[in-house]
């Protein structure tokens, strides 16, 4: 083999170590030329954007942003959230892809590139990528249990289960047929986290169908074919688009979107609106996880990467407000349909109230909403009406006051507007499978990841043996969510696992191409791969405004920690709603473990790193003169030098 002239002795002074090291990724900026002719690429360029933005738009845009949206001061809320598009989605979008494509490595290959300190940067990517696999494949199990059901003339969720056919279920009785559904019929739920060690074996079943899934389509290559994959890409917006149209013909649609655009200015003084802004844009364009890194370094050198960053995240955050706008159409409906079913109850109960010689008392039932007003001399408000009726609030704005966000979103309130649609089956099969789908593809992203990282390492194991020993592991550590707890566990790992997390990767990859590679020789590279020099705006953001605008989001966070009570929302049988809880103390601690299981990652490399523990050119994968091409055939090493969809 010929002697790599990277590889730098790990007896060695440490500091001329790392000097050395840099030195070596000056002169193999030169070999990259080389490496990138026999490196494959795309396809063609469609084939590449549909790539990336199918990983992009994921379920965040379909429900975390129309709850972020609402719960934010509505129309107002798409203000932080553009500028913080600005102040750091095109730039670290930009920044991730040119470095990608520049270094043309794997994500933990790209950061030891640049120095051999920053491993660690790559690895903390690979864990949170492996803690979002896990806890996001139980969310695409929960989806194939219902598109499962979904196949029945009536679905099962329409009504509430009978107790010998004389009554309903107090529980469903008081709460809903959709929340019963979901919360007793899937999930099976207890009222405390401590409380559900019980495994539900439906949800078993589910996940090892999710799991299987996976592991058929990142092993047999599900997006190798650019059919299939073009189509994983374009049936989310297919399915949007007939939502959209479909919502709009509603009744209730048109209040339920002025409601979305209803500006609550007021919302933004408050620093969490910002700080959910900000959080949403690394959840919406998956910064931080090494998936975009490794999307681009399969691009041919002289790609327009600043192209591909801004019509990717600006296709995004046009997707999450167009997907916002389809959801409200069908909250409204769903909220105004409520309010009339209220509405007509308060009726009922108004005239059993009235004299029996009340003129026309039996007629009032005939009444409309305004009509009955008028009878009583009454305007509209809702006061006014509250006063009279002394009932319940009927009114669409209290109806879409109502917190729903997440699963809640998905697998309540959509299947309860679901109900009410003509052929209702034929759109709960059309609604879940597109979540499916979505999900998917993003799961392939996220997990293809940690795939490439350890293939890179040089660990020979085949692909299909690495990808079954993984989906394995997860399986089997994904049954933590297939209890009756498991949702509390899902949404510990769904706030806590990748927020700081991500905020702390990105800073410290922005600092690193900034103050570490240096800005110049950055500059440098994007004018040879683009063409132009990036102008003051790139420049400025990475050096400075970004930076900045990370290190406030962190500290925020971190403050939000400690300045609240860590809660979650337990589901209780008996009133059929939600009490606000403690977590245990080993809840706590499990928190704590899941915030610095990727972050330690960083200085726990560099420290390795320093007493000689790791080689520099351990995740470094270099073909040389000798390479033995049927050993690296026979190891399948397919994902850590071909693109996703590449036929091999």
């Amino acid at each position: 083999m010929t002697p790599n002239p990277c590889n730098v002795s790990v007896d060695e002074d440490v500091e001329k170590k790392a000097q050395e090291a840099l030195n070596c990724s000056d002169d193999s900026d030169s070999k990259m030329s080389e490496e990138s002719s026999e490196r494959p690429a795309w396809d063609n360029k469609l084939q590449y954007l549909m790539a990336a933005l199918g990983f992009a738009v994921g379920l965040g845009n379909i429900w975390r942003f129309p709850y972020l949206c609402k719960k934010n001061g509505g129309g107002a809320f798409l203000i932080p959230y553009v500028i913080m598009l600005f102040v750091e989605g095109y730039p670290l979008y930009y920044l991730e892809l040119a470095v990608g494509q520049k270094i043309r490595k794997g994500t933990i290959g790209v950061w030891t590139h640049i120095h051999p300190y920053l491993g660690g940067v790559g690895i903390a990517s690979n864990v949170i990528s492996l803690l979002i696999g896990l806890y996001y494949n139980m969310i695409l199990g929960w989806a194939i249990f219902y598109l499962f059901n979904s196949f029945q003339t009536d679905l099962p969720w329409a009504t509430c289960p009978m107790i010998n056919d004389t009554h309903m279920v107090q529980e469903c009785q008081l709460s809903s047929s959709t929340n019963y559904f979901w919360y007793r019929d899937t999930l099976d739920i207890s009222y405390r986290i401590e409380d559900g060690g019980a495994q539900n074996w439906r949800m078993v079943l589910v996940l090892f169908v999710a799991w299987l899934i996976v592991f058929l389509g990142m092993n047999k290559g599900i997006k190798s074919s650019g059919k299939v994959m073009y189509f994983a890409t374009s049936f989310p917006y297919i399915v949007l688009i007939a939502f959209f149209f479909r919502g709009m013909t509603l009744d209730g649609a048109v209040e339920g979107v002025k409601y979305m655009f209803s500006p609550d200015v007021s919302r933004l003084k408050d620093a969490d609106v910002w700080r959910e802004a900000a959080t949403q844009i690394f959840f919406s364009l998956g910064l931080g996880y090494g998936s975009i890194i490794a999307y681009s370094s399969y691009n041919q050198p002289k790609n327009n990467c600043r192209k591909d960053a801004i019509f990717i995240a600006t296709a995004n955050c046009i997707t999450s407000i167009f997907a916002c706008i389809t959801v409200f159409s069908i909250l409204g409906f769903k909220a105004k349909t409520r309010a009339m079913d209220c509405f007509e109850s308060n009726k009922i109960m108004l005239v059993d109230h009235l004299p029996e010689n009340f003129p026309d008392r039996e007629n009032l039932l005939n009444f409309t909403f305004n009509e009955l007003l008028l009878e009583f001399n009454l305007d509209s408000s809702q006061k006014s009406t509250e006063h009279l009726l002394k009932m319940t609030n009927c009114s669409i704005e209290s109806e879409l006051d109502t917190d729903v966000q997440g699963t809640g979103l998905a697998f309540i309130a959509f299947t309860e507007a679901i109900l009410k649609f003509p052929a209702a089956p034929f759109w709960s099969v059309l609604f879940f499978f597109m979540l499916l789908n979505i999900g998917m593809s993003s799961e392939f992203g996220i997990l293809q990841t940690v795939v490439t990282s350890v293939l890179d390492s040089g660990v020979k194991v085949s692909k299909t043996k690495l990808t079954a020993g993984m989906c394995s592991c997860m399986f089997v550590v994904g049954l933590l969510f297939t209890q009756r707890s498991g949702s509390y566990f899902l949404d510990i790992f769904d706030t806590y696992s990748a927020t700081l997390s991500l905020v702390t990767i990105a800073l410290c990859e922005v600092l690193s191409v900034s103050y570490i590679y240096k800005m110049g020789r950055f500059e440098k590279d994007l004018k040879e791969m683009v063409g132009v020099s990036p102008g003051y705006y790139w420049t400025i953001s990475w050096r400075f405004t970004c930076p900045l605008a990370l290190l406030v989001i962190l500290g925020a966070s971190v403050a939000g920690l400690f300045t609240k009570d860590i809660t979650y929302s337990g589901w209780n049988p008996i009133t059929a709603s939600k009490d606000d809880l403690l977590f245990p103390t080993w809840g706590i601690v499990l928190i704590i473990f899941l915030i610095l299981a990727s972050v330690s990652c960083i200085p726990v490399y560099a420290l390795l790193y320093k007493f000689g523990y790791i080689k520099p050119d351990t995740f470094i994968f270099n073909r040389s003169k000798d390479f033995d091409e049927k050993e690296y055939s026979e190891c399948m090493v397919t994902e850590s030098t071909q693109p996703l969809t590449a036929k091999v």
